[in-house]
C-alpha cells in the first residue's frame, strides 16, 4: 500500500526560510558592489565625454570655455551685474571676452560637443530669462551625461529654485583652490588659479603644470545635512543647475575647487549666517566629492579620467587643481 506523502513541517519550513535569508544577506553586498562598480564606470565615461568635449572645444576655439560669462563690463539691467565694485574686487576676472557678450557657462558651451546641439541651439545667449521657467523650459532639461548614476541627483534630476525648474548636474569645472566666495566687501574672494572661472579663457600654454597633472573636471556630492542646516534658504541639492547664469552666485552650481579634501562635509559644530557669505557654505561649495566609496572621479586636462581617493593629502590635491603652481605632483 502506497503511503501518503507528507508536507514540510513548520520547523523545516522555518529552517528553509532562514537559509534563504542568509543567502540573500550574503548575496546582497556582492550585488551592491557590482552595481556600484558599474555606476563608477558610467560616471568615469561621463567625465571622459566632458574631457573629449573640452579637447574638441580647445581645438576649435584655441582656448577652453569660460567657467561663467556675462555681458561685461557692467552694470547690466536688473540684479545681474548692478554692482561695479563686485566686478572690480570680487571677481578678479580676466579682460572681457572679445566679440558679442553672452550669458553662458562652460557646460552650455560644451554641449555641442556631447551631442546636445539641439538644446544649445535653443539657448538664448542675450536674454537669460528666456531660458527659465517651469518643466519644459530649456533650463529644466535633464542632460544625462551631466549626471553620475551614484549621485542622489540621478533619481531626482530637477529642482525648483526661485520659482524656476532647473536640470541638475553632478559634475563641475575646476576653478582652482577656492571656486566659490560670495561678495561680502573684502578684496580677496576667489582664487582663479584653475582652468574654469569667471570670464576665463585658458589655453594649453597656460597650463604650465602639465595637462597630465592638472584636474579640470570633478564631482560634487549633493548630500550634506549640515550644509542644509546652515543654509536652509538654498539646500545643497539646489546648487547644481547647469543652466544657472543670471548672477555671480551661479558659479556655485558648476565650479568646484579644493578648499577641503575630497568628500569633506560641513561639521556638526558649524555656525554662522544663513547665506552664501557663510565661510562653511563657501568651503563646501569649493570642495569635490561623490557617492562612490572612498573617493571621486576627476577629469584631467589631457582628457584622461582618474579615481582619486579622499585620503589624498590636501596640499597635493590643491597642487593638482591649479594650472600654474609649479608643483611636482602626480595624480597617482
Amino acid at each position: 500500500m502506497r503511503s501518503r506523502r507528507q508536507g514540510f513541517t513548520l520547523i523545516e519550513l522555518l529552517v528553509v526560510i532562514a537559509i534563504i535569508a542568509v543567502l540573500i544577506g550574503l548575496l546582497l553586498p556582492a550585488v551592491q558592489k557590482v552595481r556600484e562598480a558599474a555606476n563608477r564606470m558610467s560616471c568615469s565615461n561621463n567625465l571622459k565625454q566632458l574631457g573629449l568635449a573640452a579637447q574638441n572645444y580647445l581645438g576649435t576655439m584655441g582656448n577652453l570655455p569660460a567657467g561663467w560669462q556675462l555681458p561685461i563690463p557692467g552694470p547690466t539691467t536688473g540684479n545681474v551685474w548692478s554692482n561695479p565694485t563686485y566686478c572690480a574686487s570680487q571677481v578678479k576676472m580676466d579682460a572681457p571676452y572679445p566679440g558679442q557678450a553672452r550669458f553662458t557657462n562652460m557646460l552650455v558651451e560644451l554641449m555641442p560637443y556631447i551631442e546636445q546641439d539641439n538644446l544649445v541651439k535653443q539657448w538664448n545667449f542675450q536674454n537669460f530669462t528666456a531660458n527659465l521657467g517651469p518643466t519644459g523650459s530649456i533650463a529644466s532639461q535633464v542632460v544625462k551625461p551631466f549626471l553620475c548614476p551614484t549621485s542622489p541627483l540621478a533619481g531626482q534630476p530637477q529642482a525648483t529654485v526661485s520659482g524656476n525648474v532647473y536640470g541638475l548636474n553632478s559634475y563641475a569645472g575646476i576653478a582652482g583652490i577656492h571656486s566659490f566666495r560670495a561678495y561680502n566687501g573684502s578684496a580677496q574672494q576667489i582664487s582663479n588659479d584653475g582652468v574654469f572661472y569667471i570670464n576665463s579663457r585658458i589655453r594649453i600654454a597656460d597650463i604650465i603644470d602639465g595637462t597630465s597633472n592638472t584636474f579640470i573636471f570633478g564631482e560634487r556630492f549633493h548630500l550634506d545635512s549640515e550644509f542644509d542646516r546652515m543654509y536652509t534658504n538654498y539646500p545643497i541639492k539646489g546648487w547644481s543647475g547647469w543652466a544657472w547664469v543670471d548672477q555671480p552666485n551661479s558659479i556655485g552650481d558648476y565650479l568646484v575647487g579644493a578648499s577641503q579634501p575630497i568628500n569633506w562635509k560641513v561639521p556638526a559644530t558649524a555656525t554662522g549666517a544663513n547665506s552664501s557669505s557663510n565661510t562653511w557654505v563657501q568651503q563646501r561649495l569649493s570642495t569635490m566629492g561623490s557617492g562612490h566609496t572612498g573617493g571621486a572621479n576627476v577629469g584631467l586636462a589631457d582628457g584622461s579620467v582618474r579615481y582619486v581617493r579622499d585620503s589624498m593629502d590636501l596640499a597635493a590635491l590643491r597642487a593638482l587643481v591649479t594650472r600654474a603652481g609649479g608643483e611636482v605632483v602626480t595624480p597617482d
